[in-house]
């Protein structure tokens, strides 16, 4: 799944630099949106805004101004002197794991797509938890297994062929690391999660406890 897949496309609601701060306020709040890319002609993308920005575009001065003061001192600022200018962005043809990586590295909460140079679209936090949802199966009913497997190879197999074995269909399913070995650096053990239906949580207990060294870590029905 790349991010092309899962971005917001174009047309997207924008600013301009000269936009005035009010204006970009006003656009956010109408479009319930937490980040409002800033370009140029032809979709030049030359900056971000986010509510946090907007929140420091009130200068220190006017913090005791009143509401309607406050509003006429943000129409006299332009989006130019609060947006943000080193704007990380992306590319569409980026896994979207890869976009993942980046945003919690840097510690942003969206990416500006580009496509030769001009905004494409924008991929946010929020797109990634919905993937993430997704992939695991959050919507799907049935039984959620967790366990936590030897790290060697083979493991993925060998616990979805004893799932199958039993009846069981393996819908949805993620890994994690667990803790590494202090001397080596290899994990000594990985966790996995499966969404699996059309079978009993007492027979996919059974499965699991058949194989002797996977730990079973949870295992819950789950609805819509």
């Amino acid at each position: 799944m790349l991010v092309k897949d899962r971005m917001t496309a174009q047309p997207l609601v924008v600013a301009t630099p000269d936009t005035p701060v009010t204006e970009a306020q006003r656009l956010m709040q109408d479009n319930n949106l937490r980040h409002l890319p800033v370009v140029v002609e032809q979709d030049g993308l030359v900056g971000l805004l986010t509510r946090e920005t907007m929140l420091q575009a009130v200068p220190w001065s006017a913090a005791s101004l009143s509401a309607l003061e406050t509003q006429y001192v943000l129409s006299k600022i332009k989006v130019s002197k609060v947006m943000i200018e080193d704007v990380i962005t992306t590319t569409e043809d980026v896994p979207v794991e890869e976009a993942a990586r980046v945003m919690v590295d840097r510690k942003v909460g969206c990416l500006p797509v580009l496509r030769d140079g001009a905004l494409a679209g924008i991929i946010t936090d929020i797109d990634l938890l919905a993937t993430t949802m997704e992939m695991l199966g959050a919507r799907r009913p049935g039984l959620r297994l967790a366990v936590m497997v030897p790290y060697r190879v083979g493991e993925i197999a060998r616990l979805s062929s004893a799932i199958a074995e039993v009846g069981g269909n393996v819908t949805a399913f993620g890994t994690w690391e667990g803790e590494s070995d202090p001397g080596t650096g290899v994990p000594e053990g990985f966790g996995m999660v499966f969404r699996v239906e059309e079978v009993s949580k007492e027979r996919l207990i059974d499965a699991v406890g058949d194989l002797g060294d996977v730990k079973l870590l949870d295992v819950r029905e789950m609805s819509t």
